[in-house]
């Protein structure tokens, strides 16, 4: 009877298998090609239209919309699956929430809820839209998860709650797809896709995981950190095409002393699994522990190590997009000083012997991969669950005991915009902030109410210690006494130095009354103004967003260019009628800047403040991040402006006609001439040309014209490597002393440093006298004999000049220049040596910029 029953059992199984893949097609029935076939790629309605059609024939599959992108698209997330998870997905969340904010969960229910809840294990894809496999692959998946009914995949479905998102910028996944798909079968196919692929950031959105500059990532801040807490997050991407097949952790050197070494331990487990179960496989070229490491914060598979969840970052081997290589066997090469050669070693078991190599190769290893990991997160979930919970409570513990207990942001500082700011950037990632409902006194100073507190007794503790406190990079080289080793990308990322904003650690225990903030914000009082003169102070960074827009409403704005008591110099001044007064404060609370009525100026001195007709040139390289983060910058505080391209600079019009500004990002000068690094190597045969529109950089023609430019009173702003340009192209009286000084004698691969601010110059207005500044390129000037003054605005002193993050040589910027006006006839050259927006972080400094972005009558 038990034989006849379980017959019928399996029938009945095997049945309904069939059932479901015959009422849900799969992609390549729908798309009528298999995923990863040469020269075809899906776009993202494509994508979109499928999941949803996924999500009406699968109890196993729910489709949302997190969150609209840069450019309007919808951003969507599949939560999978089984049909008896799905049915109670709100109390595996609800569970999921107390296990990953545990404040009062006690270890005896805690235990009840691991046992009982699911494993969330959050799958993102496509983040950088020329590593397009992934995109391919989210169909794939998908339907594999809706349909697939063996012993692995009911594993997986009845531990594990996969949350899967098909692209993290689906702008750009539309455009590399329409980009390359319109030459297939051109000379052009492949070629290089000459804009960025996100709107403003381009590569550098994986660079934005700490900071939530970008909409996509606030829209995935909201499922990691308020929605759903996973406990495992894999990333997937594609690297350069000549090395290994796929990396997978370990990471490699050096490890950040704040993630908790378990997270590592955990990290290191899967990592290892990957590559065994890939070697079972047959799967070649697998390599771990070399070049992308984890000690920065700041990538979306890394920064949630931080926040005590395991982050996996998995980078195959490119195809060109959609076409396919063949690579034999000695054009393959080893991967950074982890993977010297390319030959078998302990870290790269299997070398991949060459051959072709087809965008559905990296789909089947990515698949592989995910597999692997999903296969073992179901087998031990209770223990990743427990560890999960286990290390939230132990950071709240750890923060309770001090060292430190909490960092304090007085409200009354010299910016309190800024400091609002950064308190709303730990916000995306559901840092608790705190307000103080009364004065206190600490060893470490007097804070009046309203103080914003940030306690670590959090789970977040390890990611707000690593964001506030100052990095010690470690002092890596190559080999003994050899050349420092290159990080995998920057060595500093400190908010309050970053920011500008003045943050105490403070270490030992202490009580105030105090009641919990969700949106930290300046209270404006605007009752007191009243038509006539009305003062905005240049100290608050949202001022410069206040004028812009008295600007746009016709408003006469003056600046004043010396103190005037009680205004300080530099502060914004204006008249407003009783028509706009309700507006105006309106709009002094919207942008929580303060502001004070008084009787008037008489023949103070002031200038005009008038709206500049701006030219930002944007070549058609992709990887010119600098542009796209300004642009980011001036859209957000509101700065008109003009793109300019290559061809502008070709045309016979004068820029002095259109323009009062022109801006050169940072950027080498070969790329700005030529459009091209100035020993690049001839295009080989099978290398897709690139489209002659998009060729080339401003030429001697453009060199001409930014000269003319200047010579007939514009302004023109380089910054950090286009300073180079400046000097070797413009012929500014300036020297680069870093220019030729190789990287043993110096290096500061993205750290801040200390300079002085000559406080006579209007550039400085709403400065300290001091100030932060982010530096990653070798730009450090020295000045020449001139006809005209010149202006050292700000300058490194000769003592310590290092705040956070790593350098060798610091001595070669002693009494050196980070900041310069050059006055060039008519017109104004200046110079930032540094990163003066440095992926729209460094609100500290961007006051140094905005005084340059107006025209002064």
């Amino acid at each position: 009877m038990k034989r006849r029953i379980l017959i019928i059992t399996s029938l009945f199984f095997f049945a309904s298998t069939i059932l479901t893949a015959q009422t849900i097609q799969s992609p390549e029935q729908v798309f009528g090609f298999k995923m990863g076939a040469d020269r075809k790629l899906i776009n993202w309605d494509q994508i979109v239209s499928y999941f949803n059609r996924l999500d009406r024939a699968s109890k196993r599959v729910e489709v949302v919309e997190i969150g609209k992108t840069t450019l309007g698209k919808p951003m969507i997330m599949a939560i999978i699956a089984s049909e008896e998870t799905m049915a109670h997905l709100a109390e595996y969340q609800k569970i999921q929430k107390q296990i990953g904010r545990p404040f009062d969960l006690e270890e005896t229910e805690a235990e009840r809820l691991i046992h009982e809840g699911k494993l969330v294990f959050l799958i993102t894809l496509n983040i950088h839209s020329t590593e397009i496999a992934s995109s391919q692959e989210s169909v794939e998946l998908a339907y594999e998860f809706a349909t697939r009914n063996d012993e692995q995949m009911r594993k997986i479905l009845d531990n594990v709650i996969i949350l899967l998102i098909p692209s993290l910028n689906p702008d750009g996944q539309d455009m590399v797809t329409r980009w390359y798909l319109k030459d297939v079968g051109t000379e052009y196919e492949g070629s290089r896709l000459p804009m960025k692929y996100h709107h403003y950031a381009g590569h550098d959105n994986n660079r934005d995981w700490f900071f939530f500059n970008l909409v996509e990532s606030q829209n995935v801040a909201r499922v990691l950190y308020h929605d759903w807490y996973p406990e495992i997050v894999l990333d997937q991407h594609q690297m350069g095409s000549s090395g290994a097949r796929l990396f997978i952790p370990p990471y490699a050197d050096p490890v950040n002393p704040n993630v908790p070494p378990s997270i590592m331990a955990g990290v290191n487990m899967l990592g290892k699994h990957v590559v065994a179960d890939m070697h079972d496989q047959g799967f070649k070229g697998v390599v771990t522990g070399t070049i992308f490491n984890a000690y920065f914060e700041g990538t979306m598979s890394k920064t949630p190590l931080w926040h005590n969840r395991i982050g996996i970052l998995t980078e195959a081997a490119s195809a060109r997009i959609a076409t396919p290589i063949f690579f034999p066997k000695t054009s393959l090469r080893g991967m950074g000083l982890d993977l010297p050669e390319y030959t078998q070693q302990t870290n790269f078991l299997d070398p991949w012997p060459g051959g072709w190599w087809r965008l559905r190769d990296i789909i089947e290893y990515e698949k592989a991969a995910t597999y692997s990991m999903l296969d073992l997160a179901a087998t031990y979930k209770v223990k990743f669950k427990k560890n999960f919970y286990r290390l939230n409570r132990q950071a709240i513990a750890k923060g309770k005991e001090g060292h430190p207990f909490a960092y304090v942001i007085p409200v009354d500082q010299f910016d309190p915009n800024n400091a609002v700011e950064l308190l709303r950037r730990l916000r995306f990632a559901n840092v608790d902030v705190y307000q103080a409902e009364e004065d206190f006194s600490l060893p470490e100073g007097s804070f009046k109410k309203g103080t914003f507190i940030v306690p670590l007794a959090q789970p977040a503790r390890a990611y707000i210690k690593d964001l506030m406190e100052r990095q010690q990079y470690p002092n890596l080289r190559e080999y003994p006494g050899g050349p420092p080793r290159r990080p995998y990308d920057v060595t500093a990322w400190t908010l309050p130095l970053q920011m500008g904003v003045e943050a105490y650690a403070i270490d030992k225990p202490f009580k105030v009354k105090m009641k919990y903030v969700e949106n930290p914000k300046l209270e404006i009082a605007t009752g007191n103004l009243k038509a006539g003169w009305v003062a905005a102070d240049c100290r608050f960074t949202n001022s410069y967003k206040l004028v812009n827009r008295l600007l746009n409403e016709g408003v006469e704005v003056y600046q004043l260019q010396r103190a005037f008591k009680p205004l300080s110099a530099g502060t914004f001044v204006f008249q407003i009628s009783r028509q706009k007064l309700d507006w105006l404060k309106k709009t002094s609370s919207e942008l929580e800047v303060p502001l004070q009525s008084f009787g008037g100026l008489d023949d103070f001195p002031r200038r005009k403040v008038a709206k500049a007709r701006i030219a930002l040139y944007q070549p058609w390289i992709p990887s010119a991040y600098d542009e796209g983060w300004l642009r980011l910058i001036f859209d957000r505080f509101g700065f008109d402006y003009t793109v300019v391209h290559n061809a502008d600079f070709k045309s016979r019009e004068s820029f002095n006609k259109k323009f009062d500004i022109l801006i050169f990002g940072s950027q080498d000068t070969d790329w700005i001439v030529d459009g091209k690094p100035k020993k690049a190597p001839p295009r080989d045969l099978g290398q897709p040309k690139i489209h002659p529109e998009y060729q080339g950089g401003i030429g001697k023609e453009g060199v001409a014209k930014v000269k003319n430019f200047l010579r007939n009173g514009g302004v023109v702003l380089f910054l950090d490597r286009a300073c180079n340009f400046a000097i070797e192209k413009i012929n500014l009286p300036a020297t680069n002393v870093l220019k030729n000084v190789k990287r043993k004698d110096y290096f500061a691969p993205g750290s801040i440093f200390r300079i002085h601010l000559d406080k006579s110059s209007p550039l400085t207005f709403g400065m300290k006298n001091e100030a932060a500044i982010y530096m990653s390129s070798p730009v450090a000037l020295t000045l020449k004999s001139y006809n005209r003054e010149i202006k050292e605005t700000g300058m490194y002193d000769n003592n310590h000049l290092l705040l956070s993050g790593w350098v060798v040589g610091e001595d070669k910027l002693y009494n050196k220049v980070a900041l310069a006006e050059i006055p060039v006839e008519k017109g104004v050259a200046i110079l930032y040596a540094f990163r003066v927006q440095h992926r729209a972080q460094t609100f500290g400094t961007f006051k140094l910029l905005f005084n340059a972005l107006y025209k002064y009558l």
